[in-house]
C-alpha cells in the first residue's frame, strides 16, 4: 500500500516539474524577447534602459532551477560515463544509487539554506542595488523551490532503483 501512495505521489510531482518545465521554458523565450528589445531600445532609439538585463538574468535563473528536476527525471543531466560503461551491470546499478543518495543530500542541503536565504530576503526586504532595485525574494524564491522539487525527484529515482533491485532479487 505504501509503494502505490509514493507512486501516486511522485506522479504528482512528475506531473508538476513538467508544468514548471514548460513554465521555466517561456521564461527563456521572455528573456530572449526582453533582450532583443534591450538591444533595439538602447542601441537603435538611444534611450537608456534599467531593468532588461537583470530581469533576464533572474528569468534564466528560474528557468535553471525549475527545470532542473524535470531534467533528471528525463535522464537529460550531463553524465560522464566513460569509466562506468566498462563496468559490470550490477555495480553500474548499485553506483546509480549511492550517488543518487549523495545527490540528493547536497540538494536537501541547498534547498534549506536556500530557504533560509529566501526567508532572510524576504522578512528583511532585500531589494537588489541595481538603479531598478526589484525585491531579491522573488529570484532568491526559485534556488529552494528548484532544490526542493528536484529532492523529491532523486527520491523517486532512489525508490525506482530500490524497487527494481527488489523486484529482480525476488525472481521477477
Amino acid at each position: 500500500m505504501t509503494m502505490k501512495l509514493l507512486r501516486g505521489m511522485m506522479q504528482k510531482i512528475e506531473t508538476l516539474n513538467r508544468t514548471l518545465y514548460y513554465v521555466g521554458s517561456l521564461a527563456i523565450v521572455l528573456s530572449a524577447f526582453i533582450l532583443t528589445y534591450e538591444v533595439i531600445v538602447r542601441y537603435v532609439l538611444r534611450v537608456p534602459t534599467i531593468w532588461e538585463i537583470e530581469s533576464s538574468v533572474y528569468l534564466t535563473v528560474m528557468a535553471t532551477y525549475l527545470g532542473a528536476a524535470y531534467g533528471l527525471k528525463d535522464g537529460a543531466h550531463i553524465n560522464i560515463d566513460l569509466i562506468t560503461r566498462l563496468l559490470p551491470k550490477i555495480f553500474t546499478k548499485k553506483l546509480s544509487l549511492v550517488t543518487s543518495m549523495i545527490s540528493l543530500v547536497f540538494c536537501l542541503l541547498l534547498a534549506w539554506k536556500g530557504w533560509v536565504m529566501w526567508w532572510e530576503a524576504t522578512s528583511k526586504g532585500w531589494r537588489s542595488e541595481s538603479l531598478w532595485g526589484p525585491p531579491l525574494t522573488i529570484p532568491y524564491f526559485f534556488l529552494p523551490l528548484g532544490m526542493t522539487l528536484l529532492s523529491l525527484q532523486y527520491v523517486s529515482l532512489i525508490s525506482e532503483i530500490i524497487e527494481k533491485r527488489g523486484g529482480k532479487s525476488n525472481g521477477s
